[in-house]
């Protein structure tokens, strides 16, 4: 009943964005953030691949303060006060910003929102319980093509985000986050909060991390065309493939819910790289000839999103003539 009732609203409504207030759902969503303190348990599902967290949250501006760790497969743990964050992994590697607002859901996901909120119809699908509380669930339904919606589960009694789900255009579940046990209480002692938990690994490496960074265009040296509204590059990486000399460059452009990558490298002799829609480990994927390189663009997020990304890099400009990328059709596109 309830992918019935997603399905009927995903087709309905407008498809221009418009300036917009902050709708009263994610105002109750953001209210709840920074007035409340709450301690419990959340499980993240994406295709196959399951975790389980341990997650603290403190009221407060700007969302609050967050503590997530895990409590499966590789150790990681997450310390967030506003914008900046902290990340421990027994090996240092850059953390991805779709990663901590998942982490961090109930508090930075209805920031997100509000910022995007533009590009955004909420409208209410019913109710139902979610970690033993009466939860009342709203569809945020995207107005342009650029985009996928999101089921949104948030206490009856609070508005406190309990669940979250990318939905994409045919109302299938793409990825999900969601208490299965909360408790709010009035504070959070700081022997609570700063408690070292148990079982920790011994050699943690911490980095900084500053949510919602973009980076100036003067930092990737390939000149961008126009990318969907709202969309902006926040990263630039350029290293080796994995058993290979062969060097990559790499682009992270996202919304702030949003996130693709673009993979730019030149193809091996006798390699034949995706042409066209397809998928890449499951994951949404749309590959083009860009002028004498290749272009592979994947992420969660509808296959316009990844061909108009991909329609926006020109090679390097400097010394030689800029050539757009020769775009395939993309009849194979799959859900």
């Amino acid at each position: 009943m309830k992918r019935a009732l997603v399905l009927l609203a995903l087709t309905l409504g407008g498809r221009q964005a418009v300036a917009a207030d902050t709708p009263p759902i994610i105002q109750r969503m953001l209210d709840a953030a920074s007035t409340l303190s709450y301690r419990g348990h959340v499980v993240q599902i994406e295709g196959d691949q399951a975790q389980s967290l341990h997650l603290l949250h403190r009221a407060g501006t700007d969302g609050g303060e967050d503590r997530v760790r895990s409590l499966q497969g590789t150790y990681w743990e997450l310390r967030r006060n506003g914008k900046a964050c902290q990340v421990a992994l027994i090996n240092a590697r850059p953390a991805h910003d779709e990663a901590l607002v998942a982490a961090a859901f109930p508090s930075l996901l209805p920031l997100r929102l509000q910022n995007l909120a533009e590009f955004y119809e909420f409208a209410p699908v019913g109710s139902g319980r979610l970690a033993d509380r009466v939860a009342q669930f709203t569809l945020a339904r995207p107005r342009d093509e650029f985009r996928f919606a999101y089921l949104l589960g948030t206490d009856a009694t609070t508005g406190l985000l309990l669940k979250a789900s990318l939905i994409d255009s045919h109302g299938q579940v793409l990825r999900q986050v969601f208490f299965v046990d909360l408790e709010v209480v009035p504070t959070l002692a700081d022997d609570e909060w700063r408690h070292e938990f148990s079982n920790t690994p011994p050699k943690l490496q911490w980095t900084e991390h500053t949510l919602g960074k973009r980076l100036p265009a003067s930092a990737v040296p390939w000149p961008i065309g126009p990318l969907p509204a709202g969309f902006a590059v926040s990263n630039y990486l350029r290293h080796r493939a994995p058993h290979s000399d062969q060097e990559v460059e790499q682009l992270t452009i996202s919304d702030g819910l949003a996130t693709v990558s673009a993979f730019i490298d030149s193809p091996a002799p006798g390699e034949h790289p995706l042409l066209g829609a397809g998928r890449v480990q499951d994951m949404p994927a749309y590959g083009a000839q860009l002028a004498e390189r290749h272009v592979t663009v994947l992420g969660a997020a509808p296959m316009a999103t990844l061909q108009h990304v991909v329609k926006a890099l020109t090679p390097d400009a400097a010394g030689t003539t800029t050539t757009p990328a020769t775009l395939p059709a993309a009849s194979s596109e799959h859900p």
